[in-house]
This record gives C-alpha cells, sequence and structure tokens, in this order.
C-alpha cells in the first residue's frame, strides 16, 4: 500500500487462523448440562461416603485416593483426601516395612505421598533391588508395578539413588514390553501412554479422558467411580465449550 508521498509500506501478512470460528458455533445444551450436573451431584455424596467411611485396610483407600485423582475427580474432595492423607501417613511408612506389599502397591503409595507433598522416603523400595542395588528380575513380570514404578521415579530429588535406578531400569524394561506383539493392544497403549508422558506431568482433563478408557477395561474397577467420573468429564467438557465459544466472541 503506497501513502499520499509514494513510500511503499508492505503489508503483514497473518497467517489464517488456525481454529477460524469453529468455537462460534459451538452449540451448548443447556438441559443436557444440567442433566450431568444433576448426576454428578446425585452421586458425588456417594463417592464421599466412600471415601471417609473408617476402614481396616488402609491401602484400599489409597487406591480410592488414586482413582479420584486418575479420574479427574480429586477436586470434589481436596479436604477429605488431605484429611485421609494426613492420618494414612502416620501409619502407612510401618506398614510398609512390616508388610510384604507387592512393586506396585509399593509404587502407588509412595507416588501418592509424593505428589501430595508428603516426604516419603525412597528406602521403601530398596527390598526389591539385590545385594548390587539393581532391581530384581522377577519385578519384570508384575508389568502394572513397573509403570507404577516408572511414573514414582519421575519423584525423586536430588541423591535419591534407588530412584535414578528405578528410571532407568523400568524406562528400559517398560520398551522393550511395549515393541512385543504379544503385548496386549490396551497393555501397550496404556505403558506408552506412560513412557510419553507420565501422570504428573499431563493435563488433568486429558488424563482423566485417557485413564476413564484404562479404567473402565479394568476387571477390578468401581463402577460408581466410573459412572461418577464419566458424568463429570462430560459436565465440565460442555462447561469448557460455552468459556471457549465466549472468549472467541
Amino acid at each position: 500500500m503506497a501513502n499520499t508521498k509514494g513510500v511503499m509500506r508492505p503489508l503483514v501478512n497473518f497467517p489464517e487462523d488456525l481454529w477460524c470460528d469453529r468455537f462460534l458455533s459451538l452449540p451448548f445444551n443447556n438441559s443436557e448440562f444440567e442433566s450431568y450436573t444433576k448426576q454428578v451431584e446425585a452421586m458425588k455424596e456417594t463417592v464421599k461416603d466412600m471415601l471417609v467411611v473408617s476402614t481396616t485396610d488402609p491401602i484400599e483407600k489409597m487406591h480410592l485416593v488414586n482413582s479420584l485423582c486418575r479420574l479427574g475427580v480429586s477436586y470434589h474432595f481436596e479436604n477429605e483426601i488431605e484429611e485421609q492423607l494426613n492420618h494414612l501417613f502416620i501409619t502407612l511408612p510401618k506398614l510398609l516395612d512390616d508388610n510384604d506389599y507387592d512393586l506396585r502397591i509399593v509404587a502407588l503409595v509412595f507416588q501418592i505421598f509424593r505428589f501430595n507433598g508428603y516426604k516419603l522416603p525412597c528406602g521403601v523400595f530398596s527390598k526389591f533391588q539385590d545385594g548390587d542395588g539393581k532391581f530384581k528380575e522377577q519385578v519384570m513380570g508384575d508389568v502394572k508395578g513397573m509403570v507404577s514404578l516408572y511414573e514414582a521415579s519421575h519423584f525423586r530429588t536430588n541423591g535419591e539413588a534407588i530412584l535414578d535406578e528405578a528410571l532407568d531400569f523400568t524406562t528400559k524394561h517398560l520398551r522393550s514390553l511395549a515393541n512385543q506383539s504379544s503385548t496386549s493392544p490396551h497393555l501397550r497403549e496404556y505403558i506408552e501412554n506412560a513412557l510419553f508422558r507420565p501422570y504428573h506431568h499431563s493435563m488433568q482433563r486429558l488424563e482423566a479422558k485417557l485413564y476413564i478408557s484404562f479404567y473402565e477395561k479394568d476387571e477390578s474397577r468401581n463402577d460408581i467411580l466410573l459412572n461418577f467420573a464419566k458424568y463429570d468429564f462430560n459436565r465440565v467438557q460442555l462447561l469448557l465449550q460455552q468459556e471457549l465459544t465466549v472468549l472467541s466472541r
């Protein structure tokens, strides 16, 4: 474009908007949103009761906390989860020392505590090592335990050699397992997702969507939690879509 004095000004060639106007046209079904909200509120108290009810098995409570976090619904129960972890942190370290829990349980407990700011010692993994400080070969047969140990190793701090070794050990063997033809597609996807992006490094909504698909294929799943997570995910998704429409305008 030229001005009146004949000086040429180059046009700025902005790239086309990647999203165009797709968010402007997103429909918001208010009745559907209200339906999901009613379902979530109706089930919320049931899930809360599951969390706060006393149990003689603290490991069962930790599994519940883990499921709530992974399914993306823990934000409903932040105070209750904190209260439970404060209590469990007093009793669980001794239980881990006194009982022969498998790798998955120990790694799960370690990961939950570290994720929530509790300094559980990494020495809880020493019983899975041999005299040379290497992890025993028999733990390789526990695939879910290996994935849990891999994710737990990302909570290591400077000088925690056990967790440095755990990261190297699990990364090598999980990659090998993911490449084996005998590994089921479902398990392969579970492993690859963990290797690509450990749970606590991921976006919560994205991780919740992925974990819901894994969880509903788990034979030990809790159907109440599963349905609660699905209703909540759909409700939040509609809400986020509405916010995108407003922001785009």
